[in-house]
C-alpha cells in the first residue's frame, strides 16, 4: 500500500489522514488503527503529521496571515514551480511554504484545504483535491489501495498512485470507461456512508445507485472471459446492460441475484439481518450465497419479492414503488413497522434514535417525504403514536407523553 513509504507531509497532505484527525469516523479510525497496528514503525510519522495538521488547523494559527500575505505566498510557489532551478532551495524551504499555505487556505474555507497540491502535485484537480467537509464522507478505495475521500459537489478525474487517471467523477456519479487497458480484474471499493447517497456507471454500461449506509466492490473493467460479479454490502438499484454471454451477478452474505439484463433493487444490510430481491423489470434468478448443492436459481417476475429468511428463500407479491423510491430520494413508507420507519430516518439523516418507548414499535405507519426535514417528520408521525422527542445533534430520544 503506498502509505507504507509515505513521509510526514505526505500524509498532512492526504485527505483520508485528514479526516481521520480532523472529523474521524468509525471506519475512518478503524482504517488508520489497523494501518497502524500493521506499520509500528510509522507511528511516529504518523504523530508529527496529526501534530502538524492540528496545529494548522488551529483558529489562532489560521488567522496570522493576511490576504496579501497569502496572495504574496502563493505567487511565490507558483514562480518555485515554473523554476527549475530554484527546486533544491524550494525543498529545503518545503516545510516553511507548506505551513504557510495550509494556514490560509483554512481562511478560505473553515478547515485544511489541499490547496498546496499545486506545489506538491501539479495540476490542480477538484476529485484528488478536495477539502474536508463535515461528518461522513463517500469514499473510493483503488485497486492500489489509495483512498479518496470524495466530494459530491465537484468534478474531475481520479487517479492512483502511480498517476493513472482511474474513473471520471461527475458530481455524484463515477464513471467507469469499457476501453480502460487491463487484463486482470482489479476492483474498486466504493462506501456511502449514512446520510449519503451515489451513484457508479460500471465499465459494461450498467447503471448502479447506492443507498445510504452501503458498499459496493466491482471491477474497474469487465473481462470478456469472465462473469460480470458485483459485492454488495447494503442497499443498491442495479439498470443492467444485457449481455447475453456474460451474466450479472449480485453478491451478498446470504443472496446472490444472476440476471443478464434487467433493473431490480437489492437490499442485504448487515446490521439489520435481512437480504431481499425485488425485480422492477425483466428476469433475475435468487440463490443462496453458499450454494455448494448446485441448486438452480428461483426465478422471479417484475413485481414479485424474494426474501431470504431463516436459510430458505421466499417469494410474495410487492408494490415496486415502496422498494425503489428512495432511489427518486423519497422516503416512502405503506403500511410499515414503526421500528422500520426509525431505521430509515436513521440512515436518511445520518442519525442515532434511541426509542424509549417499546409500545411504538408494532404501530403501523404511512406516509412519503420528499425534502421535509428530521423534524418535520417526527412531527407527522406523532399523529401515529403520541410520543415526545429530543434532538440534541445526531442523537434523538423517544419517550412517552404524560398524557397516554
Amino acid at each position: 500500500m503506498k502509505y507504507k513509504h509515505y513521509t510526514v507531509e505526505d500524509f498532512t497532505m492526504d485527505s483520508y489522514f485528514q479526516k481521520w484527525v480532523l472529523d474521524s469516523d468509525a471506519m475512518t479510525d478503524s482504517f488508520w488503527r489497523q494501518w497502524l497496528e500493521k506499520h509500528p514503525e510509522k507511528r511516529e510519522t504518523l504523530a508529527e503529521a496529526k501534530r502538524m495538521i492540528q496545529l494548522l488547523a488551529s483558529k489562532k494559527q489560521v488567522m496570522k496571515m493576511s490576504d496579501a500575505d497569502f496572495e504574496k505566498t502563493w505567487q511565490d510557489i507558483i514562480e518555485d514551480r515554473k523554476d527549475e532551478t530554484t527546486k533544491n532551495l524550494a525543498n529545503r524551504n518545503q516545510q516553511k511554504v507548506f505551513r504557510s499555505v495550509l494556514r490560509v487556505a483554512a481562511i478560505f474555507v473553515g478547515l485544511l484545504v489541499l490547496s498546496v497540491g499545486v506545489y506538491y502535485g501539479g495540476l490542480f484537480n477538484d476529485a484528488d483535491v478536495v477539502p474536508i467537509l463535515d461528518g461522513p464522507q463517500v469514499t473510493l478505495e483503488l485497486e492500489d489501495g489509495t483512498i479518496k475521500v470524495l466530494n459530491e459537489k465537484v468534478s474531475g478525474a481520479i487517479s492512483n498512485s502511480d498517476g493513472k487517471v482511474v474513473v471520471q467523477q461527475e458530481q455524484n456519479q463515477l464513471l467507469y470507461d469499457e476501453n480502460t487497458s487491463t487484463e486482470t480484474l482489479a476492483y474498486n471499493e466504493l462506501t456511502v456512508p449514512y446520510g449519503k447517497k451515489f451513484e457508479v456507471l460500471l465499465s459494461d454500461g450498467t447503471h448502479v445507485f447506492l443507498n445510504s449506509g452501503s458498499k459496493l466492490r466491482y471491477p474497474v473493467r469487465f473481462l470478456t472471459s469472465s462473469p460480470r460479479d458485483v459485492y454488495l454490502d447494503g442497499e443498491g438499484y442495479f439498470d443492467v446492460v444485457e449481455d447475453v454471454d456474460r451474466p450479472f451477478t449480485v453478491i451478498t452474505d446470504d443472496m446472490n441475484t444472476q440476471v443478464y439484463g434487467t433493473e431490480f433493487n437489492v437490499s442485504s444490510y448487515k446490521n439489520e439481518g435481512n437480504t431481499s430481491t425485488v425485480l422492477v423489470e425483466g428476469s433475475v434468478g435468487v440463490y443462496r450465497a453458499n450454494n455448494e448443492e448446485g441448486i438452480k436459481p428461483l426465478m422471479i417476475t417484475p413485481g414479485q419479492r424474494a426474501v431470504y429468511d431463516n436459510d430458505q428463500i421466499a417469494v410474495e407479491e410487492v408494490p415496486i414503488r415502496k422498494y425503489v423510491a428512495w432511489k427518486d430520494g423519497l422516503l416512502y413508507f405503506v403500511d410499515d413497522r414503526f421500528e422500520l420507519l426509525l431505521k430509515e430516518l436513521e440512515r436518511h439523516f445520518n442519525v442515532s434514535i434511541d426509542n424509549q418507548y417499546k409500545s411504538l414499535e408494532g404501530k403501523r405507519f404511512t406516509g412519503t417525504f420528499t425534502n421535509e426535514s428530521l423534524d418535520q417528520i417526527l412531527k407527522v408521525a406523532q399523529a401515529y403514536g403520541q410520543f415526545e422527542y429530543t434532538i440534541d445533534g445526531n442523537q434523538i430520544t423517544l419517550t412517552k407523553t404524560n398524557e397516554e
